[in-house]
């Protein structure tokens, strides 16, 4: 899936996009779509070795979609610990905090698994081992 020209590059391998025409388009592909437009929602899904993980804000002044994806995740971790440290520092300094606390969980969820995900994606990684 080719990134959205409006793509931001945070770190080498992580990147984000307001494009929110990109977004619903890559939500819709992978059947991801939320339905309730007044609720915050964090969403992810992979796309091969990529994570991408939506950020749904239904406040009336900051409506909108945010997508971060991170490249290769399994393999790229200080990337994903980037992104949990930059979710709580937002958290810390009060914006969205519900929200916010959500894309932290997740993407801490992801970095606990990130070990197995590597295994599975990339079998011939030296921590792979078949039964």
């Amino acid at each position: 899936m080719k990134s959205s020209a409006n793509s931001v590059y945070l770190t080498s391998n992580l990147s984000i996009t307001n494009d929110e025409n990109y977004i619903v388009d890559c939500l819709v592909d992978h059947d991801e779509m939320p339905a309730n437009f007044e609720a915050n929602h964090v969403i992810s899904f992979y796309v091969q070795t990529d994570l991408y993980l939506v950020l749904y804000f239904p406040q009336v002044d900051d409506r909108g979609f945010q997508m971060y994806i991170v490249e290769d995740f399994s393999q790229n971790i200080d990337d994903l610990v980037f992104l949990r440290e930059m979710f709580m520092q937002l958290i810390n300094e009060g914006h969205n905090p519900e929200l916010l606390k959500k894309a932290h969980y997740k993407v801490d969820t992801i970095l606990h698994m990130a070990k197995t995900l590597r295994a599975v994606i990339h079998k011939d990684a030296p921590d792979y081992y078949e039964d």
